[in-house]
């Protein structure tokens, strides 16, 4: 079809292109040159065509040349308006079949989809039919019940249900004719929409009077982003063309979340996507982890560019508070993410630049656990559900967390604090765990973590480390979380194990002595360490594990075991240990209790000798009486004369006796 009244055709034979086998078989068959068909055409002058001056003259709308009377419609940014039926507002000449192509946008920075609404429609059943390709219906609220056909084949879409709040059939064609305009609205699949006028007897040689008039028709469309493709359980209202996605424990306790993408399947630049997790309550906790990622950035520890950042606000704070961590990289894996106690709202942001680099982007996943979940098992370790552990710096001044091996599919939580103004020296002396961030090019922390936090400071670690890494808490609190899901590979690998130790650190300007220098003993720095000297319970001493390390080892000196008191020596005995403790403690006084029962051995065991030799005196005292008593009969005469001498004797021998009684009495009491 001509634009006008004159049409120009150009016929231009050139040197033959590729032959087909057909015609390479014909050359070497007559050895000679090829002759094709050419073209034989009809045509006709007419001054009854379609007029073209239903098509809008803008850089939008443009006709498509030797057609009757197609047109494009191409967006240039969200853009929206109307179109009709040629001949509008009349209706338009029978048998006559027009196309229109809607095409959003679809490159790198944005993928459109086409929705369109009609406000007026009059087709004729018996005449014409209008066709709607690649397209689903979206009804009213009121409306959505509306049952569909079931002799279409249709395409389901969850991802374009989540935004519409139905379910969506795209189907390859939707046929519309009547007098009445068709309800809802309409929204294409990609960034063509096709719509199509199509006669019932385009080829019949007879037109009746009745096709004079073919109908008429007038539609509203309107160019999205494609961002409701993403699966979400709420898109910003406000602005449908924002990527403000919102996910609620209330309505799904897990998910998947992943950037818009273009028909190329890779992310848009300059994007600046926010996803929103809301926790039903304080003692719900987020779980985040990733099966695919692939943000692209020359600079893996800053990612300037592309990057992927967390922040969270708590119940008690309507303050931000950002996780200290951007991520990029191609399957440099973000590590899996637990939200931290109260946690009433989770953001992740995913933002890229203008640059010619882009990927996949990633593929996350999202759970809302409780304190019931099988992930927290009391019986393997402490979990983020448990009270926080309070340190008597005093009674328990140095302890150890250990994963007890590798567990799988599991989240562990140590939380500790102590009085105030002590803290925490970490001893992390072994790390065997999947990931690696060391590596060139790193490989994330997929599966597994160690997070470790304290005061203005989070720690990160994955991989195999064989150096021990010591550093020391800001105040006085820490907390350990380690998170262990499905392991990618089976190798033997031992999880991980900390000593931590109460000190109390000490600046230059403060001289080397402690603040309680009769149960504190001062670390002094003697090797080259970003860790300065600090004070250490002198119960740790000797006791077999340096805790002044990194900066000495004064602690397991022998010159400095005499200070132990109390103390804490291993020793290889079968006592319980609080046993050893109460010996340790009260040394002293068991010495003295010692000597001071040696002292009263001895006393009686000379009471007891002064004794014996008295009993020997009384027994010789008795024999001696007795002798005398034999010979009273011998010496009856000298009866008078020896009376007063023999009462004189009896006198001596009872004295003798009261004197040894009073003997016995003393070495009773004694």
């Amino acid at each position: 079809y001509s634009t006008g009244n004159l049409l120009l055709l150009y016929f231009i034979a050139t040197h033959y292109a590729e032959l087909t086998d057909e015609e390479q078989a014909q050359m070497a068959e007559h050895s000679g040159p090829v002759w094709r068909k050419g073209f034989f055409a009809e045509y006709e002058f007419s001054s009854s065509l379609t007029k073209l001056d239903f098509i809008s003259k803008n850089k939008s709308n443009q006709y498509v040349s030797g057609t009757e009377c197609d047109q494009t419609i191409k967006s240039f940014g969200q853009g929206h308006g109307k179109f009709q039926s040629p001949n509008w507002p009349h209706s338009y000449k029978a048998q006559t079949s027009c196309t229109t192509y809607l095409l959003g946008l679809d490159d790198r920075y944005t993928l459109e989809n086409v929705e369109i609404e009609f406000d007026q429609f009059d087709i004729d059943c018996n005449l014409a039919s209008l066709v709607i390709y690649n397209a689903s219906r979206i009804y009213d609220y009121r409306l959505r019940s509306r049952p569909s056909s079931p002799l279409l084949s249709t395409s389901k879409s969850s991802l374009f249900s989540n935004y519409y709040r139905q379910e969506l059939d795209f189907k390859g064609n939707l046929s519309f004719c009547g007098h009445f305009k068709p309800e809802g609205r309409f929204v294409s699949k990609n960034a063509l929409l096709k719509l199509s006028f199509i006669p019932t007897d385009r080829s019949g040689t007879n037109v009746y009077s009745s096709l004079n008039s073919g109908g008429k028709f007038q539609a509203r469309y309107k160019f999205v982003k494609s961002y409701h493709q993403v699966s979400a359980d709420e898109y910003d209202g406000t602005n449908t063309n924002t990527c403000n996605l919102s996910y609620y424990q209330s309505r799904a306790l897990f998910g998947k979340f992943e950037p818009p993408r273009s028909s190329e399947n890779d992310y848009f630049a300059n994007s600046n996507c926010t996803f929103n997790f809301y926790p039903m309550n304080e003692n719900s906790r987020l779980l985040i982890w990733y099966d695919y990622f692939n943000i692209v950035d020359d600079d893996l520890i800053q990612c300037p560019s592309d990057n992927l950042t967390y922040t969270y606000s708590l119940y008690s704070s309507s303050t931000f508070y950002v996780h200290p961590f951007r991520y990029c990289g191609y399957r440099n894996f973000p590590s899996p993410f637990l939200s931290v106690r109260s946690t009433e709202l989770f953001r992740v942001h995913f933002r890229s630049n203008d640059d010619a680099d882009a990927g996949l982007g990633f593929e996350g996943r999202y759970q809302f656990v409780n304190q019931s979940n099988s992930l927290f098992s009391p019986a393997i370790c402490r979990t983020p559900f448990d009270s926080i552990v309070y340190v008597n710096e005093t009674n328990e001044p140095s302890g150890n967390i250990s994963s007890d091996g590798y567990p799988e599919n599991v989240i562990c939580e140590w939380s500790y604090v102590t009085s105030r103004g002590f803290q925490f020296l970490l001893e992390l002396n072994l790390l065997q765990i999947e990931g690696s961030k060391t590596k060139d090019p790193p490989q994330g922390c997929q599966t597994a973590v160690l997070r470790i936090y304290s005061e203005g400071r989070i720690d990160e670690l994955c991989g195999q480390q064989e150096e021990v890494y010591y550093f020391t808490t800001e105040s006085n609190w820490f907390t350990i979380q380690f998170i262990s899901l499905n392991r990618q590979t089976k190798e033997l690998l031992r999880g991980f194990h900390i000593y931590w130790t109460v000190i109390e650190t000490r600046t230059k300007s403060i001289d080397q002595r402690c603040s309680l220098s009769d149960e504190y003993f001062y670390c002094k720095k003697t090797a080259n360490h970003s860790i300065g000297n600090f004070c250490i319970h002198r119960s740790l001493l000797c006791d077999g594990h340096s805790h002044c390390q990194p900066i000495s080892n004064d602690d397991e000196h022998p010159s400095n075991c005499y200070m132990m008191i109390p103390s804490r020596v291993k020793q290889p005995l079968t006592l319980p240990s609080s046993t050893l403790s109460f010996f340790h403690q009260h040394l002293l006084l068991i010495v003295i209790i010692f000597v001071l029962c040696l002292t009263m051995l001895c006393i009686v065991f000379i009471l007891i000798c002064l004794l014996i030799k008295m009993k020997r005196r009384q027994q010789d005292r008795q024999s001696s009486k007795r002798r005398r008593t034999n010979q009273r009969d011998d010496l009856l005469l000298r009866k008078k004369s020896l009376q007063t001498y023999s009462d004189e004797e009896e006198e001596d021998e009872d004295d003798g006796e009261h004197h040894i009684n009073r003997m016995e009495q003393a070495v009773t009491t004694v």
